[in-house]
């Protein structure tokens, strides 16, 4: 970690002085994420330099389409708990990150001043971004299986949604993680989760003067699987009855070497 941010340090000092270009900048350290069967999580390190007049930034991580999600709600049938209604839900991102700067916090780990989400997304608001759950409920389509939706159903399943990717660590929002100096230099890092799905992910950072926006950069990350990973990936995918046998396969033989060891050591 200290290697990577005595990196960065090199790395924005070779930046152009603030003043000297009235565009912002957004650099990623790196393009690409390889997954592999050891792979825990990744840090992704951004950097750049502010336009004149920025006083806060956002930033947001979206990662590939998550496709078509079923959601089951369950409900009390008499003594048990069964699904009672399923949900279809479609056009939301696999990955939601957003950092975003404070003031007063200035990149803390932690902030001692609590910082609500409604006034962090206030500026965002009035300058016609929006982020966060409200970003992901203007997105979103989410439909039935069975009968109509009720008044409200919709923003409540939306919000299961949310906790659910909450709980993996795909949506997650800092309110307090970018780091702006006073000489225009900012910097920060996206928790890339270990469930992180492959694809291409968009880094998008906005630049924010009061209830104006000053401006945007772009860059972009690839996430790819690689070896076994890789390989299962495009079984499950392309012959999903080989894949099925496959997982059985590993499942039996697992259950067959742990039978075999404890049996090998109730015998001592």
């Amino acid at each position: 970690m200290r290697a990577t941010f005595a990196l960065l340090l090199l790395l924005v000092a070779a930046l152009p002085a603030a003043g000297q270009d009235q565009t912002p900048s957004a650099q990623v350290q790196t393009r690409r994420v390889t997954i592999s069967l050891t792979f825990s999580g990744q840090d992704v390190f951004l950097f750049g330099r502010v336009m004149p007049g920025t006083q806060r930034i956002l930033a947001v991580m979206e990662g590939p389409p998550a496709g078509e999600v079923r959601l089951m709600e369950q409900g009390r049938v008499g003594p048990f708990w069964l699904g009672v209604r399923q949900y279809r839900l479609t056009a939301v991102p696999g990955v939601y990150l957003v950092n975003a700067s404070d003031s007063l916090c200035d990149g803390s780990v932690t902030c001692a001043r609590p910082v609500a989400l409604a006034a962090r997304n206030g500026l965002p608001t009035s300058a016609g971004l929006m982020v966060g759950q409200d970003a992901i409920r203007a997105r979103a389509h989410v439909a039935t299986l069975s009968g109509s939706l009720a008044p409200g159903e919709a923003e409540r399943v939306l919000d299961g949604f949310w906790q659910l990717q909450a709980r993996r660590d795909l949506y997650v929002m800092r309110g307090y993680a970018i780091r702006m100096n006073p000489d225009g230099v900012f910097y920060h890092r996206f928790a890339l989760p270990t469930q992180a799905p492959e694809g291409k992910y968009r880094i998008t950072t906005y630049f924010l003067a009061g209830d104006r926006m000053l401006g945007t950069a772009e860059n972009q990350l690839f996430v790819r699987k690689s070896g076994f990973v890789a390989w299962l990936s495009r079984l499950a995918e392309r012959q999903a009855f080989t894949y099925g046998l496959f997982t059985v396969l590993i499942a039996v033989t697992a259950g067959w070497l742990a039978g075999a060891i404890f049996k090998r050591g109730g015998g001592h």
